[in-house]
């Protein structure tokens, strides 16, 4: 069971491995040197494929810090669903990753904790055990609802915004 546990939090290390910062200079990292050259995060309501980037963006952080923070607090099975229902979604936030490098600094070869940063994602979830319980057990079946079903989403949106429709991702994931 040991071998398990730390094979899933290997996993989950390496299923976002741009979270790693490169030294630039004698104190600064590249995310600091990268989230200083940004413009100041906005949502791009005039750019809806943006807005949609940005949105499912933040659908993906925040699962991923959840399955993080239930790694580890010793919940491997939230851990686990969120590794498999990464390598399914991949496609969808490798492109919304993509367009976000494009639009914030005019490279699609941005790390992940850099894009989160410009947008001002927290870096950890910081909830207390009587909140982070329910929510580790619950993340497996979340993940399976079609609200995280990112295809999906980015289409529903994306329309949505196309048509002049307003939204918030709560409306979508509905």
């Amino acid at each position: 069971m040991r071998r398990a546990a730390l094979g899933c939090a290997l996993l989950l290390a390496l299923a976002w491995p741009a979270w790693a910062e490169e030294q630039v200079g004698p104190e600064e990292t590249a995310p600091a040197a990268s989230i200083s050259k940004a413009p100041l995060a906005e949502y791009a309501f005039n750019k809806p494929e943006v807005l949609t980037a940005q949105l499912l963006w933040g659908v993906a952080h925040g699962a991923r810090l959840l399955a993080l923070a239930c790694a580890g607090s010793g919940q491997h099975a939230a851990a686990e669903a969120w590794v498999d229902w990464r390598e399914r979604e991949q496609p969808q936030i490798l492109a919304a990753g993509r367009l976000l490098g494009r639009h914030y600094f005019g490279s699609e070869e941005i790390s992940p904790a850099v894009i989160s940063a410009a947008l001002g994602l927290k870096p950890a979830l910081d909830l207390p055990p009587e909140a982070l319980g329910p929510a580790c057990e619950t993340l497996a079946q979340a993940l399976a609802q079609p609200r995280y079903d990112l295809s999906r989403f980015h289409a529903m949106t994306l329309e949505l915004l196309q048509r002049g429709g307003k939204t918030n991702s709560l409306e979508v994931l509905k």
